[in-house]
């Protein structure tokens, strides 16, 4: 039996349970109730015939007047003495009808009083068959309820299956869409953040691969070339020392850099907070020397409507990690310390939905061609630079694992590193406590 067979028959044998239960208690109360209705009833009708009763000196009778008239129950009572009927009237029971007895002492006689009661029981029969009558539709629209929640219920299972089939198949499938339920929700949440790990891992490989194969070429083409020149007697030792220095050289700060890449990444595994961005910038600033702020002007930061004016006073909320954003900002600041020209500055601004950081120096710039490349692995716009070109590299990463955006453009002079950050607006006012 399916999950969604399941959590339908669960459904609606809980509603047959309750339905049952409910019907078990309302006819308990409504007998209870004519029980009761049938008491006072035979006791009015047993002080009717007392107080009509008199004893005479031939016997009891009646008093005056009809003890029947001005009444709607059917009833009827015997007077005896020893066993024996002395006086009679009303209606008598007869087999197969409903009465209640009710037997009181009188003078030196015993009164037995009879009351019909097929009504009270046909009207406790009546409520009966209405509230079976009821309780079935009820079941029908349980178990209609049923399969519905059922659905609802197993719909973010199944997506998961599917999900997790496709991943197994190394297909990724798109993040699932979150759910109302707390538990599920974490689980949807978990799976999103293995789908984007072992897409990340897979990425790594890749590019390791890739930037391995294209970067160690050159320096073991070299190392080929040398060595068989060597062998063949074509150049002296002397001579061919130095191009195999360098090519191993080269190929060493090539494994270094793709190690860097490697454990960057591992690194980017953290868990993100709420991150106050104003306090830290300011803590962060107080162990910089040479770097200044500079407050964003509001056009540069949002074209849309509610824009802020922002700055070191005012809070400003991220989802991040302190030490992978000072890592970031260790990079700009020294890859602009590298290329450019002091001063250098950070910028920080707000708009409605994001946070923005810029980074920027007073250098010569970059060509704008090579803008789009800058944040490729071992990209340096002048070969015979310094730095293996993974400094804007592993910026970048950092910044999507924040979900942010990096944009790069020339300041004229120098080069502006902007960062876009999604803004957190949960509960900020309760963690900055």
């Amino acid at each position: 039996m399916s999950l969604r067979a399941r959590l339908a028959y669960a459904f609606f044998l809980l509603a047959a349970a309750v339905g049952l239960l409910s019907l078990l208690l309302g006819y308990v109360v409504f007998r209870n109730l004519v029980e009761r209705d049938i008491a006072l009833d035979l006791s009015e009708v047993t002080g009717r015939v007392l107080k009509a009763l008199e004893l005479t000196e031939t016997g009891p009778r009646l008093r005056q007047g009809d003890v029947f008239l001005g009444t709607h129950y059917a009833f009827g009572f015997r007077l005896s003495r020893d066993g024996v009927p002395i006086l009679e009237g009303g209606f008598s029971p007869e087999e197969g009808e409903a009465w209640r007895t009710a037997k009181v002492p009188w003078k030196e006689y015993t009164l037995e009083v009879y009351l019909r009661v097929e009504e009270y029981q046909r009207a406790l029969g009546t409520y009966l068959r209405a509230s079976l009558s009821l309780l079935l539709p009820l079941l029908l629209l349980a178990a209609l309820l049923g399969s519905y929640f059922a659905s609802v219920l197993s719909k973010p299972l199944q997506e998961l299956a599917q999900a997790v089939e496709n991943l197994s198949a190394l297909r990724f499938p798109n993040p699932l869409a979150p759910v109302g339920e707390r538990e599920l929700a974490q689980v949807i949440h978990s799976f999103n953040r293995l789908v984007e790990a072992v897409r990340g891992a897979l990425e790594r490989e890749r590019l390791l691969t890739r930037y391995a194969s294209h970067e160690l070429r050159s320096p073991l083409a070299v190392l080929r070339s040398q060595v068989e020149a060597l062998k063949g007697g074509l150049l002296p030792l002397e001579e061919v020392l130095p191009h195999l220095e360098s090519a191993l050289a080269r190929m060493e700060r090539t494994l270094e850099g793709l190690l860097a890449l490697s454990r960057a990444e591992g690194d980017l595994e953290v868990d993100l907070i709420p991150l106050e961005l104003t306090s830290f910038l300011r803590d962060y600033l107080k162990g910089q020397e040479g770097v200044r702020f500079q407050r964003l002007p509001s056009p540069e930061v949002s074209a849309g409507p509610g824009q802020e004016e922002p700055g070191l006073a005012q809070e400003l909320w991220v989802l991040a990690h302190p030490l992978l954003l000072e890592r970031i900002l260790d990079n700009l600041l020294e890859n602009a310390l590298r290329h450019g020209a002091p001063p250098m500055e950070i910028g920080l601004g707000a708009g409605r939905e994001e946070v923005v950081l810029e980074v920027r120096d007073h250098g010569p710039g970059v060509r704008e061609e090579a803008l789009p490349h800058l944040t490729r692995p071992f990209f340096r716009e002048h070969k015979g630079g310094e730095g293996l070109g993974l400094g804007l590299a592993l910026v970048e990463q950092g910044v999507k694992r924040l979900g942010g955006k990096l944009e790069a453009e020339n300041a004229r002079p120098g080069l502006r590193i902007r960062i876009r950050l999604p803004r957190w607006r949960g509960e900020a006012a309760d963690l900055s406590r």
